[in-house]
């Protein structure tokens, strides 16, 4: 008797021993989730210096993916053209030398047929409605258009709606173009819309713009007004014109490969890191533009605003863009879903 009250203690004990491991065992799970992933270090490069709202977005993305890793995962990143020039950075993530690039919807083209739709002249009402229609169905269509040729497109960041500066001439009708010599990202979508506006439009690296102006190889440019704050544009033009005739979008692409082998749980983490940056990158951006239009004001540069009847002129010039970059059944699909998620919205 004595021998079998001892034995049925000692299973008792087993089995509480065991269920006390068992516990443990899966406590240890749960906290060594991250644990057991490799650690890696990520390169994130971009153009712009670092007071752009697209470095503090990429400086978001960097903390939020280093806090959801526990560290596995470290992002340098490289403002200011550090790896390279815009399309230099592109061609790198596509052939994998680093992992992660954000460049505007113009350099990567090149690469990605259909992103033009993003350019076409005075497509977006407004930057609200912009960033319903990117973050949704047409948005998702046109990232699955990047994985055929190397990218994993992640999502849509913002540079600002684009403006005319110009020396010597004001422009308000796509007439008074005629003989301006206009810079142009080397995309064909703008070297073809300046050509209807009557423009010589003539493609040169962001990096050379500021000297090309100093030194009159070209009469103008176009770009947000950030960009014309920080790069100080308006020390070597006469006019800003806030014409709004396009939207310079940024998109932020991985190496395909490299994305489709991390494992689930890193995929995962970069696209919520991603979707969080963004957020604060487009914020950044609505904060910051109203006091680097200040900057611009106070440097005495003669800035005029376009009338809507002066901006339905440049609409109607700009209409046989649509037809020829729009050609593909593509193209036209993707930019039919954006013009009609456009129209629901307005």
């Amino acid at each position: 008797m004595k021998k079998g009250i001892i034995f049925g203690l000692v299973l008792l004990l087993c089995v509480g021993l065991l269920a006390g491991c068992g516990d443990g065992t899966q406590d240890s799970g749960d906290a060594g989730d991250t644990q057991d992933l490799p650690q890696m270090t990520i390169k994130l490069s971009h153009n712009q210096p670092e007071a752009s709202p697209e470095h503090e977005g990429a400086l978001a993305f960097k903390e939020k993916l280093e806090e959801l890793s526990d560290g596995n995962i470290t992002v340098d990143v490289y403002p200011s053209m550090q790896l390279g020039a815009m399309r230099e950075q592109a061609e790198a993530v596509q052939m994998g030398t680093h992992e992660m690039t954000i460049q505007p919807i113009s350099v990567l083209t090149p690469f990605v047929d259909e992103f033009q739709i993003v350019d076409f002249p005075f497509l977006w009402p407004s930057s609200e409605i912009m960033w319903k229609v990117l973050d949704g169905e047409a948005g998702q269509a046109l990232l699955a258009k990047a994985e055929d040729k190397g990218f994993k497109g992640l999502g849509f960041w913002g540079s600002g709606f684009k403006q005319f500066t110009t020396k010597g001439k004001e422009i308000h009708t796509p007439e008074d173009f005629k003989g301006v010599k206009m810079r142009v990202m080397p995309s064909p979508l703008l070297i073809e819309q300046y050509k209807a506006w009557g423009a010589n439009p003539v493609p040169i690296e962001y990096a050379e713009l500021y000297n090309a102006l100093q030194q009159k190889v070209v009469d103008g440019q176009e770009n947000p007004i950030q960009s014309i704050a920080m790069n100080k544009f308006y020390e070597v033009q006469d006019y800003m014109i806030l014409s709004e005739h396009g939207y310079l979008a940024y998109v932020l692409v991985a190496n395909k490969d490299w994305f489709d082998n991390l494992p689930d749980a890193y995929k995962e983490m970069i696209i919520e890191a991603e979707a969080y940056a963004k957020d604060i990158e487009r914020k950044a951006l609505e904060e910051k533009e109203a006091e680097f239009l200040k900057e611009i004001e106070q440097s005495g540069i003669t800035i005029y605003k376009l009338t809507e009847e002066e901006k339905e002129a440049f609409r109607e010039a700009s209409k046989p863009i649509y037809d020829q970059f729009a050609e593909t059944p593509s193209k036209k699909e993707i930019l039919d879903l954006i013009q009609q998620e456009i129209e629901k919205l307005k």
